[in-house]
This record gives structure tokens, C-alpha cells and sequence, in this order.
């Protein structure tokens, strides 16, 4: 008996000893003050979570963060053996608010480097690049390519403390730029005709459609700018820079692929179907049979009107035939009657003459 319960103790201690441990445990590819920085803070990152950016940071159902940033910065705190904690989500503009007020959070995520930024936020490298586009109502689109130029004087819709607001005002500040607290509103706007169009990333628009959030919206051009996201850290934090930093460093091109792979889908035309066209796409064998069998039972229908109708004509074509036969033939009898009366004259004529000359 005590042999048996040597050897279970034995098993369990092997089992635990296998086991990676890393709430406490010093970082390898982190350098030491990096690693004391992390287990003066108990080895945990305080993430400041976006509300309503999807798909990169937002709330699910039950009000947890998630997203393609959530998924890096989880992969992230896996690599350097950090523990990672949310606050409460919010807006961009009121997270960047937050930053500005020294606020308890160490990570922004999803944010693009701006000279603005800049003066308060240290950036990390970039994790996604995608581009900035512009969406106007469908039935709107006059069919042709627009550029930033050509929304001159137009009212257009960009979240608000987005990067690409910076881009528009530098490049056409005679656009007007109605801001909006996130993209889902601003194609809100779109829908209701209250702005000309919206600016928002292409894979956020991406989303939107592919949830049938809203359909009746359409890429019409592309602006020249791109989102290149990265983590953030305020600028007393300096040092969580470089261990975020390292963190990607250790995230493999498998790993990036999988993720991007969840969470990215750039729009396509199956994307910006009505919901009809959605069916017809997505049933099309069904739909061939359809129109198939209706071309044939119109076929049908065809020969059998013929078949009716073609007695009819025939009897028609008949007595049409005999009717110019007999006008024919009065033609014939007419003109044998326009001779005899032509010879009756004649003898009239000669009568006349002879009882002349008899008179004379």
C-alpha cells in the first residue's frame, strides 16, 4: 500500500513538474529591468479595451472584450508571461481622454501613429495594415471612382479621434467632416442620407456587412490613406513599449495568419448584395433548376398555342387562296364584257352611218 502511494505522489509531483509556470516567473526573452518592471506591477498589463471597433476591439454579448488587438495582446501577454486585464470599454475619443488624465491603463489598442499622438503616446510596431476607403448609399453610386478630391465641399462622416481624420483635414480641408463616435454610426448617417458618405477602414466596413448590419451601403473609392495599427503605451510607460515589442517578435507568421484569418474579410461583391441577390448567390443551383424548368414550360406553352391557332390559320390562308381566285376570274369576266360592249358600239356606230347615208 505505501509502495502504491509513493508511486501516485511520485506521478503527481512529474506532472506538475512538467507543467509551464508563469505568473511569477521571470521572463526569457525580456532583459532584467524589463522583467522587474512587469514584477513590480504583478505581472500584469491593464489593457483599455474599445467599445465599438470592430473587428479589432469590442464588446461580445456578455460585454467581454474581443477582437483581432485582443487576440494580440493575449498572444502577447502569453509570450512575455504577463497576465492580461481589461477596464471598463469605452469610446476611442474617451480612452484617449483617459490617456491624456494619467489614468490607471498601460495599453491602447488599435491605434495608427499621429504627429498628435505623438506628444502623449509611445507606439509599438505595427501588427495590420488596411486601408481607408469611401462608402456612399448604393443607390447613390453614380458608378464611377472617387477620390478624396472629389468629396469637396461634401458632408462626410469619420469617427471621431480617428487617424484618418488628421489625413482628410491635410489633404482636402474643404471636406466636411461630420464626427461620429464610431464607424457603425457614421454608416448610420450614410443610411439615412444625413451626410454624402462615410471614411472607415475596409475591414470594419467589412463586418458590418457581413453581420447585415447594414447592406445598403457601397465602396466607391479609396482615400490614400491606411490604417497601420499598433498597441500604444502612455509616455511614463515607456519601457512597456519595448516588452510588447518583443512580445510580437515572438508571435510566428502561422499565428499572425490565424488570427487575421478569424477576423479579417475584405468586402466583395457577394459582401455588398442586397439580401435578394444574397439568395440568388447562395442558392444558385436552385435557382437554374427554376428558371429551367420555366423556360421549358414556356416552351411548351408555346407549341401548344401553336398547335391551336395554326388550324385557324390555315383554314384563313384557304379562303383567302379561293377569295383571289374569284376575284380573278371577275377580272377575266369583266373584261371579256368591256370587249363585247367595245364591238356593240362599233355596230352602233356602223348602223348610224348606213341610215345616213340612206337619208342622203
Amino acid at each position: 500500500m505505501k509502495r502504491f502511494q509513493s508511486l501516485v505522489f511520485l506521478g503527481i509531483f512529474s506532472l506538475i513538474s512538467i507543467i509551464p509556470y508563469t505568473g511569477n516567473a521571470e521572463s526569457t526573452i525580456l532583459n532584467q529591468e524589463e522583467n522587474l518592471w512587469l514584477k513590480s506591477r504583478n505581472n500584469t498589463i491593464v489593457v483599455y479595451p474599445e467599445k465599438n471597433f470592430p473587428p479589432y476591439s469590442y464588446q461580445n454579448s456578455s460585454g467581454t472584450p474581443q477582437g483581432l488587438s485582443i487576440d494580440y495582446i493575449e498572444l502577447i501577454g502569453q509570450k512575455v508571461g504577463a497576465k492580461i486585464e481589461y477596464l471598463p470599454a469605452r469610446s476611442r475619443s474617451q480612452i484617449i481622454d483617459d490617456v491624456k488624465q494619467n489614468k490607471k491603463g498601460d495599453v491602447v489598442t488599435s491605434l495608427t501613429d499621429t504627429k498628435e499622438r505623438e506628444e502623449f503616446l509611445y507606439f509599438t510596431d505595427i501588427y495590420i495594415t488596411i486601408p481607408a476607403v469611401i462608402v456612399v448609399r448604393k443607390d447613390l453610386d453614380k458608378g464611377s471612382t472617387l477620390t478624396i478630391n472629389d468629396l469637396t465641399g461634401k458632408k462626410v462622416a469619420i469617427g471621431k479621434d480617428y487617424a484618418v481624420e488628421e489625413f482628410i483635414r491635410t489633404n482636402n480641408p474643404r471636406v466636411v467632416i461630420e464626427s461620429v463616435v464610431d464607424d457603425e454610426s457614421g454608416l448610420q448617417q450614410v443610411v439615412l442620407g444625413e451626410v454624402d458618405a462615410a471614411i472607415m477602414d475596409i475591414t470594419s466596413l467589412s463586418f458590418y456587412l457581413s453581420k447585415q448590419v447594414l447592406n445598403s451601403v457601397k465602396v466607391v473609392g479609396n482615400t490614400g490613406f491606411e490604417y497601420k495599427l499598433a498597441f500604444a503605451v502612455p509616455k511614463d510607460k515607456q519601457i512597456l513599449q519595448s516588452i510588447i515589442d518583443k512580445g510580437l517578435q515572438q508571435i510566428s507568421t502561422n499565428d499572425r495568419q490565424i488570427i487575421t484569418d478569424k477576423w479579417v474579410a475584405i468586402p466583395n461583391e457577394a459582401e455588398t448584395r442586397s439580401p435578394f441577390m444574397s439568395y440568388i448567390y447562395d442558392n444558385s443551383n436552385t435557382v437554374i433548376l427554376y428558371v429551367l424548368l420555366c423556360f421549358i414550360i414556356i416552351v411548351l406553352l408555346i407549341k401548344r398555342r401553336r398547335g391551336f391557332f395554326l388550324p385557324k390559320y390555315k383554314r384563313k390562308i384557304n379562303e383567302v387562296s379561293e377569295l383571289q381566285e374569284e376575284i380573278a376570274e371577275l377580272e377575266d369576266a369583266s373584261r371579256g364584257l368591256m370587249e363585247e360592249l367595245k364591238d356593240v358600239k362599233n355596230l352602233e356606230a356602223d348602223i348610224k352611218e348606213k341610215i345616213k347615208n340612206i337619208d342622203g
